[in-house]
């Protein structure tokens, strides 16, 4: 599945609101989450543990509608959402940008991120990705 298209963007929002880790973790987190690869995005629409909408934009459209964008390469959100890499490390290690938002801010909701890259994977995580 593709997570860049929208029938696997409306699986990933289905799975973020069935995911108890996000349901805890991202109670206080309200935010629109732009992640991006490759000239396509995602934009997340987070509030109080669930998810509002999943919609695909270009990355110039999700740049613009987010609050934060996280910016990675189809392998890196891959190995993200596989649990090969984790995204504080993939953040420090320069595999993953943050071209906008404030990254002390985005810090402290690590474990909502981890919580959506968990229920990426249950929604069928980037297997159509080449």
């Amino acid at each position: 599945m593709n997570p860049f298209e929208q029938e696997a963007a409306d699986a990933w929002r289905k799975a973020i609101g069935e995911s108890e880790g996000f349901q805890k973790e991202g109670r206080q987190w309200k935010i629109r989450l732009g992640l991006i690869a490759e000239g396509k995005g995602i934009l997340l629409d987070l509030e109080g543990g669930g998810c509002r909408s999943a919609t695909v934009l270009s990355s110039e459209e999700t740049v613009t509608r987010a609050d934060a964008v996280f910016s990675a390469s189809e392998e890196t959100w891959r190995a993200l959402i596989e649990g090969r890499e984790k995204m504080v490390g993939a953040v420090l290690g320069g595999k993953v940008q943050v071209p906008k938002g404030d990254l002390l801010s985005l810090a402290s909701h690590a474990g909502a991120a981890k919580a959506l890259l968990d229920a990426a994977r249950k929604a069928g995580g980037l297997s159509g990705i080449a």
